[in-house]
């Protein structure tokens, strides 16, 4: 019996620090949500390394597992970039601190809402729905840079909360048609365009 004590009090000492080092660690759960249309991965880059129009630099993480938490490199604060199935990369969180301890739970039905463009009998063919800034000159025009990129009508397109302008490249080829102004994306909620 007193051969075992010292055994468990090891046990129990191994745990604690084991604990300890993990809690030194900075962790981030990133949490999908039904509202949003499937999220294939979370891409994890250095604050401020993206640049809007330019090349992605190399991401310093990339989950796919939602839920669990994961362990950040480095100290610096990240943006987090989650990139829906079939769509594009949008941030859901820019600059985010994450502090060591207990995970930071980053839940993205909470950053990012719904664009969707439903097709009216006039509209053309679409080749793609594109969804960018409300001052963005459009798909045809130098400087233009897409937040969101959708393949047909009523295609669900998660982008983070704000304004935004909705284009639709026809497949005949003809110059894309600014089919919204300005219209209002709450996270969490699903914005629908035409359809009247």
């Amino acid at each position: 019996m007193t051969h075992r004590i010292p055994f468990v009090v090891a046990a129990v000492l191994v745990g604690v620090v084991s604990a300890t080092a993990a809690d030194g660690d900075r962790q981030l759960k990133v949490v999908s949500s039904k509202a949003l249309p499937a999220i294939e991965s979370v891409v994890i880059y250095p604050a401020g390394a993206v640049k809007p129009g330019k090349d992605r630099p190399k991401p310093i993480l990339t989950v796919t597992k939602f839920g669990e938490p994961v362990t950040l490199p480095g100290d610096g604060p990240v943006d987090v970039y989650a990139k829906p199935k079939g769509g594009v990369e949008v941030l859901a969180a820019g600059k985010l601190a994450v502090k060591a301890g207990p995970a930071h739970e980053l839940k993205l039905g909470d950053v990012l809402g719904v664009v969707e463009v439903l097709q009216t009998d006039d509209s053309p063919r679409a080749e793609k729905i594109v969804v960018t800034a409300a001052d963005d000159p459009g798909p045809d025009e130098k400087g233009h840079v897409a937040v969101q990129v959708g393949s047909d009508y009523r295609t669900e397109m998660a982008v983070p909360e704000g304004f935004y302008a909705v284009w639709v490249v026809p497949a005949s080829g003809a110059r894309a048609q600014r089919v919204a102004d300005r219209i209002r994306v709450l996270p969490g909620r699903t914005t629908r365009v035409g359809g009247e």
